[in-house]
């Protein structure tokens, strides 16, 4: 039992790393290292013709497995169909032993491990390894029980008892009681069952023969339990590799989507301030002619003053100087005061072409220096013309 459960930590040791791999999101590969993983996916899973359902079977990862449960569940897919197929064959060996129990034990560890592969593929990996666990354990107790200590069929339960220690998720707790169950299973056959004589007595021959051949598939399997580790490793990892490459498509069509967006929002603004700036070319010209027409009704007032008495012509001058006043005020208004009350009206008018957090940063403190602005220069409006009242009563 020592040296199964010594072949079985040897076996398990190198991959203790692969833990890393279920932080996907803490993950960086190198160009390289996704082309060789490629290479590698590419020639262990795909061929043609009738092994395409077989590839498609074990290099699929279902959608309803995790990826923190990649690893594990590629481990348990591949060992639960080599040990279906060995009780397959162990089928016909117990029928031309003409053993119908055991046949018969065989036909329902093959259902059993087919309805382990349906749950792990289904995403139920714990409820999958219980049901192979206990079919291993209840089968060896019946195989000893059966044919005998000497057949060797105990030395199976040292290796599956490393089987619950290979899912990185599960709690230790539940890692060592399932481990402790195989132990206790393998002592309970030791002390209680191995000198007890079995229900079929066989002959010299078929014990050792029995007793060899487990022997052998021990160590067989001690391999392939190397073998499927490294496979489910180069798996696993090409896996992982694909979802960052899909995440990593994601996240660039994202990008291009949003310069996209901002380029379109660009073009937006500069038409609209092209609109703008028309705009304030027609107000400007507006402004031109109405100060012409300002100055040609202040020369006919001049003109119409001069032809009256000299107490008229004080108050037409007193008139005039408050008409200059009044046009210097309106030259004001039109001038200083139209500048910041333009801004505020155009950066209302992009407000609605601007997200909130880029409206607040970019355009409202201009907005609020237009509004300071345009306050302090009204304020000289007032004062302007409470000075004109006081000069001119």
């Amino acid at each position: 039992m020592l040296s199964g459960i010594s072949i079985s930590l040897c076996v398990i040791a190198p991959y203790q790393n692969i833990y890393l791999l279920l932080h996907y999101e803490k993950l960086s590969l190198t160009n390289d290292i996704c082309m060789a993983a490629k290479n590698t996916l590419s020639g262990t899973l795909q061929s043609e013709g009738i092994w395409a359902p077989l590839t498609s079977f074990f290099g699929a990862v279902p959608d309803q497995v995790s990826e923190n449960n990649y690893w594990f569940y590629n481990i348990s897919n591949i060992a639960y169909t080599l040990i279906a197929l060995l009780h397959i064959s162990w089928t016909v060996v117990f029928f031309n032993y003409h053993l119908p129990t055991m046949m018969k034990i065989q036909i329902v560890s093959v259902a059993l491990y087919s309805v382990a592969i349906l749950l792990n593929r289904k995403g139920y990996h714990l409820l999958g390894m219980l049901l192979c666990l206990a079919e291993t354990n209840l089968h060896q107790v019946a195989a000893v029980s059966l044919l005998g200590w000497n057949t060797g069929f105990q030395n199976f339960l040292p290796l599956i008892s490393l089987f619950p220690f290979l899912k990185y998720t599960e709690s230790w707790i539940t890692k060592l009681v399932l481990g402790a169950g195989c132990l206790v299973c393998y002592l309970y056959l030791d002390f209680f069952m191995k000198g007890t004589a079995p229900v079929y007595e066989l002959s010299l021959k078929s014990v050792n023969f029995f007793n060899f051949s487990n022997a052998v598939l021990c160590f067989v399997l001690a391999a392939l339990w190397g073998i499927v580790l490294a496979f489910s490793y180069q798996r696993t990892m090409a896996a992982l590799i694909k979802k960052e490459q899909e995440l990593f498509a994601t996240q660039k069509s994202a990008e291009q989507a949003e310069i996209l967006s901002r380029l379109e929002m660009k073009e937006r603004d500069n038409e609209i301030f092209q609109l703008r700036n028309v705009e304030l070319r027609h107000s400007n010209n507006e402004i031109v002619v109405q100060k012409k027409i300002i100055e040609d009704l202040a020369q006919e007032q001049e003109k119409t003053i001069a032809l009256k008495t000299r107490e008229l012509a004080e108050a037409n001058i007193k008139l005039t100087d408050v008409n200059k006043k009044l046009l210097s005020l309106i030259q004001y208004n039109a001038h200083n005061l139209r500048e910041p009350l333009t801004r505020v009206m155009g950066g209302m008018a992009i407000y609605e072409f601007m997200s909130t957090d880029e409206f607040h940063i970019q355009v409202w403190p201009e907005m609020e220096r237009a509004a300071s602005e345009l306050d302090n220069r009204i304020r000289e409006v007032i004062t302007a013309a409470d000075e004109t009242i006081s000069m001119y009563g």
